[in-house]
């Protein structure tokens, strides 16, 4: 493996790769920062929230299943809402 094909991997798995690529998703999602939240604001909100604001179940991480974590926001505006389990993110769209 070359040196660039090691480092990436590294950086992926480090905690500033994770949250550059989260917020990266976030971006190409359309969520965008607004006065009130910065991207890196919802990141610190987004790891350390541990249940659904909505319906309370304990949140995951990891593959897609019900009670995954899911930043919300309006499509429309692309501001947050509410750190979600994808269940009741599917169903406020």
């Amino acid at each position: 493996m070359s040196c660039r094909k090691e480092y990436l991997k590294e950086w992926y798995q480090s905690s500033v790769g994770q949250k550059s690529i989260l917020i990266s998703k976030w971006r190409q999602r359309g969520l965008i920062e607004t006065d009130q939240y910065t991207f890196d604001e919802l990141y610190e909100t987004y790891l350390y929230h541990t249940n659904c604001e909505e319906c309370e179940v304990e949140l995951t991480t990891g593959k897609r299943c019900s009670t995954s974590k899911c930043l919300d926001h309006d499509h429309e505006t692309g501001k947050f809402r509410n750190i979600l389990c994808h269940t009741c993110n599917v169903k406020r769209r």
